[in-house]
């Protein structure tokens, strides 16, 4: 991984290659083939926050904030992932953040290479590397671009394209709103743990001090779509994420041993627990395993944004949800920047890195 002088899927897609290079082939488990599409064991659970649930809470009828609140923290346990409409962000501005990230993947090659990002450090525009069942590098076929968002100090600019018209405004804004959306769900979900107060877990991820930071995928037409992964299968090692997509089926997790599509919702986003809240809340709430699937003629682009704790902040289980009985810690403590560190040398591994996490024995003798 020393050179970083890797051929862009975006660029070998559109040399018009009908055979992809060995460097990207790997076996692909195949998705379940669901055969009734309502289904509900096999969708996406999909909650209407209403608006105005992000508003005060003395501001909402108390009986419709606690069916929503109900609905999140069901989906956050036995999901992992969930779909949110309603959620306050006008569809103009999200209008705006597809438009300026598609203007940046539009931009000519060598431009976009002035953004590209060094070895160990992905901020920047990068291409993705994995790893085989053995072990051996392999290439994902897609692209994408990744910087924070907030705070600004830890935003790079010299990998910010400043010179795109919008970026800078749509981007700054699209955070402002998630921000907002971030900490409504970690107060929803702070009050079902019974933890000792509604900031509880915001402030076990940093408070203030925590980081938003975006991912914006691009993964173009594939000629052997069935040979590649846009994304290798994980969980995200954050604390949640929010993610944007088009209308273009693709993402895919892994829900009782099977891979299902996650169905597309015209205004929705998607939300899914990381692997730092599966070990604040001690096991309740699961990070699910994920992946990105390609297509033969169609393009694909999504946006994640992720909450992370800063890197010197302490994850454990929460307090309040251990004791010296029934209910030992099920994870060891750790930095976040630790965990980070143990996550990018390994690779994407399912949800190795998070199991990796739990005691060996968690129950007293």
């Amino acid at each position: 991984m020393g050179s970083w002088a890797i051929t862009r899927a975006q660029n070998l897609a559109e040399s018009g290659i009908q055979t992809v290079p060995p460097e990207y082939v790997r076996q692909v488990e195949k998705a379940l083939v669901v055969q009734e599409a309502d289904d509900p064991r096999f969708l996406v659970p999909v909650i209407d926050l209403q608006r105005f649930s992000l508003l005060p809470r003395d501001h909402l009828c108390k009986d419709q904030y606690d069916t929503i609140s109900a609905q999140i923290s069901r989906a956050a346990e036995n999901w992992g992932f969930f779909q949110i409409t309603n959620h306050g962000i006008p569809d103009s501005l999200i209008a705006r953040v597809q438009a300026a990230s598609r203007a940046f993947f539009q931009l000519p090659a060598e431009e976009k290479e002035a953004y590209a990002n060094e070895a160990q450090n992905p901020i920047g525009y990068g291409s993705k590397l994995g790893y085989s069942a053995d072990g051996e590098v392999k290439l994902e076929w897609g692209d994408y671009y990744y910087n924070f968002m907030r705070p600004l100090d830890r935003r790079d600019m010299s990998k910010w394209p400043i010179q795109l018209s919008d970026f800078t405004e749509a981007m700054d804004e699209y955070s402002t709103e998630l921000s907002k959306l971030f900490e409504y769900l970690l107060k929803v979900l702070s009050r079902d743990l019974g933890l000792e107060s509604e900031n509880s877990l915001n402030e076990s991820v940093g408070g203030e001090r925590k980081e938003l930071q975006i991912r914006i995928n691009y993964y173009p037409p594939c000629p052997q779509p069935d040979l590649v992964v846009g994304v290798a299968p994980h969980s995200d090692p954050v604390a949640i994420t929010i993610l944007l997509h088009d209308q273009i089926p693709g993402l895919q997790i892994r829900k009782d041993g099977a891979w299902i599509d996650v169905q597309f919702v015209p205004g929705a986003l998607v939300v899914n627990i990381g692997d730092q809240l599966e070990i604040l809340s001690n096991g309740k709430y699961s990070s699910i395993e994920h992946r990105s699937v390609v297509h033969k003629d169609r393009s694909r682009m999504s946006w994640a944004v992720f909450c992370t704790p800063p890197l010197d902040a302490v994850i454990a289980p929460r307090r309040e949800l251990i004791d010296d009985h029934d209910h030992p810690p099920l994870y060891q403590q750790t930095s976040y920047g630790e965990y980070l560190n143990n996550f990018f040398k390994k690779g994407l591994d399912g949800k190795g890195h998070v199991h990796g996490a739990k005691q060996q024995n968690p129950l007293p003798s």
